[in-house]
């Protein structure tokens, strides 16, 4: 057949091979804002999933590389938080973070998986280089324990889908400096 009226092996988006299709109807577009000497707290990533199109049982990966340096003299503590529209984790809460002129550099991973009318959050807690944070992805979590009832995770109830969804991540400096930063670099997100 000559003639593809569906427009599939592009996927409306100019890709050259059915994969890259695939990989362009797939992604979400990541909005990234740097949270540099501010004691504001910064919505450094964003994901908006638009209403109607989050299935049950679909999952948003977002990934994101940044870099952060606390270069202020002094320690200066750092929060951070993901959220689902309005509704708030603090993952890590005002931690110190001691003084160095050396950047830090890390990736963080968020994973949204909609379960009904609930989104069931975890992340991969960073231990690689992220400052101060001592949550690890690499722990068992085994028998009756419960992964998301012990701050390793979080269930956001009630979400409304046939509204937009929401995804963000905050950070939060204890004080504005100018030698102070978190600023993410690369992001990339996935629904399936």
């Amino acid at each position: 057949m000559a003639e593809n009226l569906l427009g599939i092996n592009q996927g409306g988006t100019n890709a050259t091979t059915k994969g890259a299709a695939v990989a362009n109807l797939l992604a979400q577009t990541v909005t990234l804002a740097n949270c540099s000497n501010t004691s504001t707290e910064t919505t450094v990533m964003s994901v908006t999933i638009p209403a109607n199109t989050w299935a049950d049982g679909e999952e948003v990966g977002i990934s994101i590389i940044a870099r952060h340096k606390q270069n202020s003299g002094g320690a200066i503590a750092i929060t951070y938080k993901v959220k689902v529209n309005a509704s708030s984790l603090t993952t890590l809460s005002a931690s110190s973070v001691s003084n160095s002129a050396t950047e830090g550099k890390t990736r963080r991973s968020f994973f949204f998986t909609r379960i009904g009318s609930d989104v069931y959050y975890t992340g991969n807690g960073a231990a690689y280089g992220d400052m101060s944070s001592t949550a690890s992805v690499y722990g068992a979590v085994i028998s009756t324990a419960d992964y998301y009832g012990s701050g390793n995770g979080n269930i956001y109830t009630s979400v409304d889908f046939t509204s937009d969804v929401v995804l963000t991540f905050t950070v939060q400096w204890a004080s504005a400096n100018a030698n102070v930063y978190w600023n993410p670099i690369w992001a990339k997100c996935r629904k399936q």
